[in-house]
């Protein structure tokens, strides 16, 4: 799925192009729409996963200050 979401990212970056050039067309303003709800979609999902892996994190902490071992050791 990383990769998907980084083709997507490049896909959303090449798409900006023709804007900064002055086109201007109806279907590319829709795919424009259609690029910001998936970067909106990628954006979500980064998000989720970065907070999971800190909820794990600190599990993990817990789980080592519970039973009293440096966290580095498992």
């Amino acid at each position: 799925m990383d990769k998907l979401e980084s083709a997507l990212i490049l896909v959303a970056l090449v798409s900006l192009w023709p804007l900064l050039t002055g086109y201007g067309a109806f279907w590319y303003r829709l795919w424009l729409v259609v690029v910001l709800g998936l970067m909106a979609w990628v954006a979500r999902r980064r998000i989720l996963r970065v907070r999971a892996a800190v909820d794990e994190q600190k599990r993990k902490r817990d789980e080592a200050q519970k039973n009293r071992r440096p966290p580095f050791l498992g």
